[in-house]
């Protein structure tokens, strides 16, 4: 909000300063586009200031994930939160990654009212949210979430994907089958939403694990991890034929 109040104000001002009669006196249609585009850069240019601003802060608490301290990297986020005056969105975006964080944690309570202040669009988030939704029961709810969030991620394929893997736990495999169609109106050829509309229509189970880790972020299905025996506990094939 800052950032677009200085570049009115600039903008203003060189509209002033080039009509007025004792300054510059330029006519009204040189003025006005000199003043919008003097508020435009400056509204922009401060815009990636804190854009700048808001990468160090995740950069750091993305460090922070991989390390597993989850609690220093949220208070890393929440620094953030200073810049949320000076520009639209910063607020909602930093409440969806926390809420993100919160819900890989299966902190519900405390990611719930997180998702549900993200921007329209952290469609990840919002997903989430859907997800919460759907399983407390409030289907109609969790329906209208999703929908917000395919407006935002039109073009994620993975959205259509876990939207109709809700839906079918829903027992509505028809309405899943016309959400994967709708996915494949936009994104035109994928062979993961192909393969998961043709596995609905013959009546078997979805594929969620064509889209990796991606799927497993929602927390949905148990990734399935393979460790392979250490070499002193391994059995040779040669030895068991003798």
């Amino acid at each position: 909000m800052i950032n677009l109040l200085f570049g009115l104000g600039a903008a203003l001002a060189v509209i002033l300063v080039c009509s007025l009669p004792h300054l510059l006196g330029m006519p009204l249609w040189v003025g006005i586009p000199l003043g919008l585009l003097s508020g435009g850069g400056l509204f922009i240019w401060l815009g990636r200031k804190v854009q700048q601003e808001l990468e160090r802060i995740f950069t750091q608490a993305g460090e922070l994930l991989k390390k597993q301290q989850f609690d220093k990297a949220i208070e890393v986020m929440k620094e953030g939160y200073r810049f949320a005056p000076k520009q639209f969105l910063v607020k909602g975006s930093i409440d969806g990654q926390i809420g993100v964080v919160q819900y890989l944690r299966k902190k519900n309570e405390e990611a719930e009212p997180l998702l549900a202040a993200a921007s329209m669009q952290h469609y990840i988030a919002k997903a989430m949210l859907g997800i919460l939704q759907w399983k407390r029961g409030e289907k109609k709810k969790a329906k209208e979430t999703f929908a917000l969030a395919l407006k935002a991620g039109k073009k994620e394929s993975l959205l259509y994907a876990v939207y109709a893997y809700v839906l079918v736990e829903m027992g509505e495999r028809d309405k899943a089958i016309e959400v994967l169609n709708q996915g494949l109106g936009i994104c035109k050829g994928d062979e993961r939403l192909i393969t998961n509309r043709n596995l609905l229509q013959n009546g078997k189970a979805l594929k969620m694990k064509v889209y990796g880790e991606q799927w497993y972020q929602f927390l949905l299905e148990r990734p399935m991890i393979r460790q392979e025996a250490p070499a002193f506990a391994r059995v040779s094939r040669r030895a068991l034929r003798g």
